[in-house]
């Protein structure tokens, strides 16, 4: 049986990280595969063997000495395993030092690259044991071809497991009010400050609750604005959760206020549990799965007044509710795991003929 090696950081909680979660099962009724982490924690099941490098994250100065150990020692496993292919999906530069072949995954809207990841972009990505950089989204497979010259590009949207998801939506109400919801890191890039002004001064705030679910190093600020704005008992930041789904199953709706995304798992999570979405029309990502007024509604991002506008305008017109609520689920099947490693199997056949 041929062998794969996904290689991601960690398997901490996660979008990138349920999607190699997700993948190397799925993966593993094809392939021996091999998911390969340089710390932990464990928090999401894999497919196949878990090979840790044990290099944590640590001072500048540790970060520095990762990067030629953590190469260092994917060479060793790389000659030791002998993988058929080599995907790496975040903290792509050590895959790519050890000159080995390797598939990228680039993953955000790359306008917001600090300057020496673009300046990497431009020259480390270019190194011919690069056989594919796969994109999550087509936005950003553009950027790369006219921003920075990348030709060997392809997208490959996110998966979800459709079975799991539907086997994690019979528990009971997390809840005995009625919320809408926002998942995700708790980091300026999500936006929940927005969101939450947004809900502070809309009039459904008389009628829900915010829940926002997720952990990050903006916890302490979003608290103090939830406090300054006299909102404690309306706006929740309820951490991390086992199983979101079931949150979002009794959603009355779902709202992703993200300044930039690459791609957005939590938007065809939402929509397979039948719960419409809002959603900010980042650049890259969400205008790939929304289709405005049809499984959810588009909104400008950073524009608090059109946030809480589109909040109150879904929670009002039922007529439109129902629609959005009625094509949610139908319209990400496409986004199922059996589809998308299917295109990943394609990829790996492609590049054996190259």
């Amino acid at each position: 049986m041929k062998k794969i090696m996904l290689i991601i950081p960690s398997l901490i909680r996660g979008g990138a990280e349920r999607v190699v979660s997700n993948l190397s099962k799925e993966l593993s009724k094809h392939y021996e595969v091999y998911v390969v982490i340089y710390h932990g924690p464990v928090e999401y099941e894999i497919g196949g063997q878990l090979v840790n490098l044990h290099t944590p994250t640590g001072s500048i100065f540790r970060k520095f000495t990762n990067t030629f150990i953590r190469m260092w020692k994917l060479r060793k496993i790389i000659k030791d395993i002998s993988p058929n292919h080599v995907v790496s999906f975040m903290g792509n530069i050590q895959p790519i030092l050890t000159l080995k072949p390797v598939v990228v995954s680039i993953r955000c809207n790359t306008d917001g690259f600090p300057s020496y990841h673009k300046f990497l972009l431009k020259t480390l990505y270019k190194l011919p044991n690069i056989k594919k950089i796969v994109t999550v989204s087509r936005g950003i497979e553009k950027q790369l071809k006219n921003n920075f010259h990348l030709k060997r590009t392809k997208t490959i949207y996110n998966p979800i497991d459709l079975k799991l998801i539907k086997k994690k939506l019979h528990n009971g109400k997390p809840f005995d009010f009625a919320y809408i919801l926002a998942v995700g890191r708790l980091t300026s890039q999500k936006g929940f400050d927005v969101l939450i002004k947004a809900f502070s001064r809309s009039e459904i705030r008389k009628k829900v609750k915010l829940v926002i679910l997720g952990e990050g190093k903006e916890r302490n600020n979003l608290q103090n604005l939830i406090s300054g704005l006299g909102m404690e008992t309306q706006v929740l930041l309820y951490g991390k959760v086992n199983n979101p789904f079931i949150f979002m199953k009794h959603a009355i709706f779902f709202v992703l206020s993200s300044r930039a995304e690459g791609f957005s798992n939590v938007i065809i999570e939402s929509l397979a549990c039948g719960t419409p979405v809002i959603a900010t029309n980042c650049k890259t990502g969400p205008s790939e799965i929304i289709e405005n007024e049809k499984n959810g509604l588009l909104v400008p991002v950073e524009n608090e007044d059109a946030l809480r506008n589109i909040m109150e305008k879904l929670y009002n017109n039922k007529k439109l509710y129902l629609n959005l609520k009625e094509n949610a689920f139908n319209s990400i099947k496409d986004y199922d795991i059996e589809k998308i490693v299917e295109d990943w199997i394609k990829l790996f056949r492609e590049i054996n003929h190259v």
